[in-house]
């Protein structure tokens, strides 16, 4: 019975055509990153005929070891896909299961490739990576059997015709359509002998005898190799059978039913195929500016290129390191205030590009500042304050002064502001609090304003270096310098705070004070008519309202000390 199997196989093979995969072209390859259903695919270069690693099935035959990766050799490339089948001959099934009238719309083998298949090879993240293709069913070369409907599958046999088109051949039988090739050896896994498929090895009698693989171009090394019998999808002779390639390389359109003693359907193994889809990554991305300037409330797109061209994912993650700067959405950069942030462009894979943006409050020509704007009404109260030196910028922005002037006024800013509104008259440093220390730039400032009676520590001995000044602190520390000075601190009788909306948030120990500062101008309500005017006692002070405290401070006292030589 062995040798019938074998003189039988042989002349059969002799009538199959040959597939010899060329492989070129070079394109990129995935290589592969396993972790659960996380599976990543990153494109890296290739050449056909390399391997893929994608997906697990069982193969070695031991399923307590689990499944283990396939391996598919690359056939074709395309633009944003490439054409793979299987390395070895996975498992063993019958083209249909009865023996019928079919065609590879209909057959039970399309069915189980494209279900049960793909859904134990396969995560749901890899299956998103087989695109569904239609799959176009000839009829047979030789004989015209019909190849039926074209059908829409992920996961195919190859045909005859997409053998002719992706191969060349050793040897070709023009009479019959059949041919052999040695690359078109395939040997089946231990899990599809398993199952049933059939293997043969190729012997020194198959390489040398008349009808041998020596004539047709094979190299001795095909000795001793494992061969199994393959399904291809394309219809045999008649409509009841199908083409398959051989043991020794060969295929073609054969009428298998002839041998059904010897060839048992139940014996053929499959060689699934599919497509893959390549993520072209990134390779560079650029911005259209690498630096700008703008000013507040401005508005102005950046742009990114991308290359390639054809990259999979253009997707650009924008981020500003400053939003409080310049925000960016989609690329469009809105200025907030002054200062510098960057933009950073960033593509999927981690490529970045940025733009540094410098912002300023106006392009107005003689503004000093960066971050006010010169028809502003904080304008006039800062650059006066400034010009006179009480109080200076807290930095410079390419050469324009920075005067931060929502910043809160805590209460050493605020003692010094007014030792240069006095002059900075000469003064020795005496320990009174326990947080001022000699050496400290406020230490002049802090004694001068205690021995004054402008300030006092609180109960703890500390004065509170970094304590916020609120505007009723304000008040009365302007207050309390105006006595010092001997100024006319009068409250007239008929001054209230009834027209504010918080007048009774305004504390006890700093009442006639706010209505001093009130009466005489130097603090003025915020807010707006319609909603009614607060005193806001208690909320923080800015630079910019002590700076127009102070401005209207000295307007109000002309012999208010002038300029000292030091700065805030």
């Amino acid at each position: 019975m062995k040798r019938k199997w074998k003189r039988a196989v042989c002349i059969v093979s002799v009538m199959l055509l040959s597939i010899l995969v060329v492989f070129s072209a070079g394109l990129p390859v995935w290589a592969e990153e396993t972790d659960g259903d996380s599976e990543v695919l990153e494109a890296t270069s290739y050449k056909v005929g390399d391997i893929i690693k994608f997906g697990h099935y069982e193969q070695d035959g031991n399923t307590a070891n689990g499944k283990e990766e396939i391996e598919w050799e690359v056939l074709k490339v395309e633009t944003d896909r490439v054409m793979v089948v299987s390395k070895y001959a996975l498992d063993c099934k019958p083209y249909n299961d009865e023996y019928t009238d079919v065609t590879w719309e209909t057959c039970t083998l399309r069915k189980w490739l494209n279900d049960e298949f793909k859904n134990d090879a396969f995560t749901s993240v890899e299956q998103e990576k087989i695109p569904t293709i239609t799959v176009v069913n000839e009829n047979n070369p030789c004989y015209g059997t019909s190849g039926g409907n074209n059908t829409q599958d992920q996961i195919f046999c190859l045909s005859i015709e997409e053998i002719k088109n992706l191969i060349g051949y050793n040897w070709y039988n023009n009479q019959y359509m059949y041919g052999f090739s040695q690359k078109m050896i395939v040997e089946p896994t231990q899990y599809a002998i398993n199952n049933g498929a059939y293997v043969y090895t190729i012997t020194m009698d198959d390489y040398y005898n008349d009808f041998g693989l020596k004539k047709h171009g094979y190299t001795s090394s095909v000795i001793g190799s494992r061969g199994a019998l393959w399904w291809l999808r394309s219809p045999g002779i008649e409509k009841n059978n199908a083409c398959y390639v051989d043991y020794l390389g060969g295929a073609g359109a054969y009428y298998v039913s002839d041998f059904v003693d010897l060839f048992s359907h139940d014996s053929f193994a499959i060689r699934p195929a599919l497509y893959i889809k390549i993520t072209v990554e990134p390779k560079s991305i650029n911005l259209n500016k690498t630096s700008a300037i703008m000013y507040y409330g401005e508005s102005a797109p950046l742009t990114a290129t991308i290359l390639p061209e054809d990259a999979t994912d253009k997707t650009v993650t924008w981020t500003s390191s400053n939003p409080a700067v310049a925000t960016v959405n989609n690329g469009v950069v809105k200025a907030k205030s002054a200062g510098k942030t960057t933009i950073t462009a960033k593509t999927v894979n981690g490529l970045t590009a940025t733009c540094n943006i410098t912002v300023f409050a106006d392009n107005v020509s003689g503004n000093i500042f960066a971050d006010i704007k010169a028809d502003s009404w904080m304008y006039a109260p800062a650059k006066s304050v400034y010009d006179k030196g009480y109080m200076t910028g807290t930095g410079t922005l390419d050469g324009r002064v920075l005067f931060s002037p929502n910043t809160d006024m805590n209460r050493t800013m605020f003692v010094q502001a007014l030792y240069s509104m006095d002059g900075k008259p000469a003064v020795t440093y005496i320990q009174k609090f326990s947080d001022v220390k000699e050496s400290a730039w406020y230490a002049k400032a802090v004694t001068w304003a205690s021995n004054n009676g402008v300030v006092a520590g609180n109960p703890d001995g500390t004065f509170g270096i970094n304590g916020k000044a609120t505007r009723e602190q304000l008040a009365l520390m302007f207050y309390k310098y105006a006595v010092s000075k001997g100024f006319d601190v009068t409250v007239k009788p008929s001054t209230s705070l009834d027209g504010f909306t918080d007048a009774n948030k305004v504390d006890s120990w700093a009442l006639t004070a706010v209505k001093w500062a009130v009466e005489r101008g130097i603090i003025s309500g915020k807010g707006n008519a319609s909603a009614g005017y607060r005193i806001a006692p208690t909320e923080k002070a800015t630079r910019v309202e002590c700076a127009a405290m102070m401005n209207k401070f000295s307007e109000i006292y002309a012999n208010a000390p002038k300029l000292g030589d030091e700065d805030l």
